[in-house]
């Protein structure tokens, strides 16, 4: 017991230091030609650049460019590389659930076609005109819960309502109302949301989560809804220019996303 207790202080100096940086929004900077520190959602980490806290965020152009726009006095500017692949969005569901998997792409096949996918993209992405999704009739006597993380605007995010709003929800209901069945929509935490799925919480996700390899060896995506790829924001008396001056600066991303990805995959590239 003696030596127990005389080991105690170490373990519990080991404890404190391995814990350090693991909590909170700015969680797990990982070092290397520079370092990545990772934040819970995508407006955590520009808040942290706006507020010096970060040199530059690295995520979603359609999503950093609607924080601009929404956010002028944040005096921020973005900029692409082609050195970040074009991505394409798609919607997950579980491997086994084949015939969902069919209603799903037939009813985005269809608003595509009569032309609804149109009118929801140009209300978020273009001159602004509204439109609203009627609601479905539900025919097929079917409810589907989707999860979504409602922080990501344009995509999902609360409204001043306080109710869903997005490109992303317009674009599921629009497919629900096609094809009869009704949708729940869920607001589902970023790192729990393929979780809720595979244990059936959710049914489905549309959350501007990008199609990959590696995602797809645990769900099945949809046909592609959306094609976008990253932008590096910085402030606009920033020296960064290009993706090389980001070398040896402090990059915000969001946890697990493609940004989080394709930054520390370029950082690793560095080594």
């Amino acid at each position: 017991m003696s030596g127990f207790k005389s080991f105690m202080p170490f373990l519990i100096l080991v404890l404190i230091v391995g814990l350090a940086g693991c909590g909170g929004g700015d969680a797990e900077p990982v070092s290397g030609p520079g370092t990545v520190h990772r934040f819970e959602d995508t407006p955590s980490a520009l808040t942290e650049l706006v507020n010096g806290g970060v040199d530059a965020v690295v995520a979603d152009s359609p999503v950093v460019l609607e924080y601009i726009k929404n956010n002028p006095q944040s005096d921020l500017v973005a900029f692409g590389d082609e050195r970040f692949e074009q991505e394409f969005y798609g919607i997950a569901m579980r491997q086994q659930e084949t015939e969902l998997h069919e209603l799903v792409n037939e009813g985005l096949a269809k608003v595509r076609e009569n032309g609804v996918y149109d009118l929801i993209f140009n209300k978020y992405f273009g001159d602004g005109a509204d439109y609203q999704v009627e609601e479905s009739d539900n025919r097929l006597g079917l409810a589907f819960n989707v999860a979504q993380d409602m922080a990501y605007a344009p995509f999902e995010y609360i409204n001043d309502d306080g109710e869903p709003e997005g490109f992303d929800v317009d674009l599921i209901r629009a497919i629900a109302a096609e094809m009869g069945f009704a949708v729940n929509l869920v607001n589902t935490n970023w790192d729990g949301i393929i979780p809720s799925l595979l244990a059936e919480t959710s049914d489905m996700i549309i959350s501007a989560m990008t199609i990959t390899e590696e995602r797809q060896q645990s769900v099945t995506f949809s046909d592609p809804y959306f094609e976008a790829t990253q932008y590096v924001a910085v402030k606009s008396d920033s020296p960064i220019k290009t993706l090389e001056d980001l070398q040896g600066k402090k990059v915000g991303v969001q946890n697990a996303t493609t940004g989080d990805f394709a930054i520390t995959d370029y950082f690793d590239s560095l080594k």
